[in-house]
């Protein structure tokens, strides 16, 4: 008997389109011999509507974007009323990105309902997603972090000329919640910093400001297998060639990085990202899946961030990192189905 399985994506973050196009891969990707697919679109209202695939008849991107208008998905439905979306699943797999689908919310739906999901729970899932948050666990556990501060309504005393007293230019300000490089720029002087500001205030109470780190960007994805194995991924060295950081268009645009995996630098490089990414892992409490992202200056190495849902998009490195061990995309997506029907059923234990 096929194992059903919802792909979950869209949602009402900044991330929805990014989010389908994670979504569709999957769908592509998954073995239909061996799994039931349902689409399941979650709207930028909220609302739920599925279809269910085979080979033949993946939705198209137009479909996802439009489910209300495709003809061929059911819905919509409010999560509260949304029983038929779940009728016979035995896992959610989460394509999601950003706030809704990454940061616990979703996944406290799916723990209510007793469903199985790939990724983390709640808590890593809301402490991974705040990178504020994240960085007081890094900090208190020995990882490096850049210099930083906390800008906003609940930190009166830190002033746009306190900002550029302790980092200078440039700097980098973020929201904390937001994933994809989307919500976050960087300020080359005081008048940019102000503008970029003021615009982060309409989304968030409190921006982080960080000081630049001038060095190589890396990121090593860490997976966990049903027998309990959590391993590191070939760190991937990442070089921006259509922007001078890993920003949105360098991350989802083709050609606009060089993803070189395995990153070619001496191995006790390499095998200190690999432990720093596994350490990250576990001082969150993830699950299933994550990837870390630092960069190194001076040999030093400083994390910026951990994602528990990992893009899934053909451009994403989590895929790429798998492939250059020897493995395919249906192959990683069967060990993310396989460890979270295993987690699944421990948690609910």
């Amino acid at each position: 008997m096929s194992i059903r399985v919802n792909v979950l994506m869209g949602g009402p973050s900044a991330e929805h389109e990014i989010s389908l196009f994670s979504g569709r891969e999957v769908m592509t990707y998954l073995d239909k011999a061996r799994y039931s697919i349902r689409a399941v679109v979650i709207s930028h209202d909220k609302e739920f509507f599925f279809h269910d695939i085979d080979a033949a008849n993946i939705p198209s991107m137009k479909a996802l974007r439009e489910p209300h208008a495709a003809g061929i998905f059911k819905g919509p439905y409010e999560a509260r009323e949304s029983t038929p979306v779940w009728k016979g699943c035995d896992l959610a797999f989460l394509a999601l990105h950003g706030t809704f689908g990454e940061d616990g919310v979703v996944q406290g739906f799916l723990d209510t309902l007793e469903i199985p999901y790939t990724g983390s729970g709640v808590f890593a899932s809301a402490v991974a997603m705040d990178k504020i948050a994240s960085k007081y666990l890094y900090i208190h556990n020995g990882l490096d972090v850049p210099p930083y501060s906390i800008y906003g309504v609940n930190n009166p005393l830190v002033t746009i000329d306190s900002i550029i007293e302790q980092h200078g230019f440039p700097c980098f300000c973020k929201c904390p919640q937001s994933g994809s490089s989307r919500l976050m720029g960087k300020a080359t002087d005081k008048e940019s910093l102000r503008k970029l500001l003021h615009e982060l205030e309409q989304s968030s109470e409190d921006i982080l400001v960080e000081r630049s780190i001038q060095g190589i960007e890396f990121s090593c994805g860490v997976i966990e297998y049903r027998d309990g194995r959590t391993e590191a991924l070939p760190p991937i060295e990442i070089r921006p060639v259509s922007s001078d950081f890993f920003d949105y268009d360098a991350k989802y645009t083709d050609g606009g990085s060089h993803e070189i995996v395995p990153a070619p630098h001496p191995k006790d490089l390499l095998d200190r990202i690999e432990q720093i990414s596994l350490k990250a892992h576990k001082i969150l409490g993830c699950r299933g899946v994550s990837r870390t992202d630092m960069i190194l200056e001076n040999d030093r190495l400083y994390v910026l961030e951990t994602n528990t849902l990992p893009g899934m998009t053909s451009n994403s490195l989590l895929p790429k990192a798998f492939k250059a061990t020897g493995g395919t995309y249906t192959g990683l997506l069967d060990i993310l189905i396989e460890t979270a029907r295993v987690k699944g059923r421990a948690v609910q234990a």
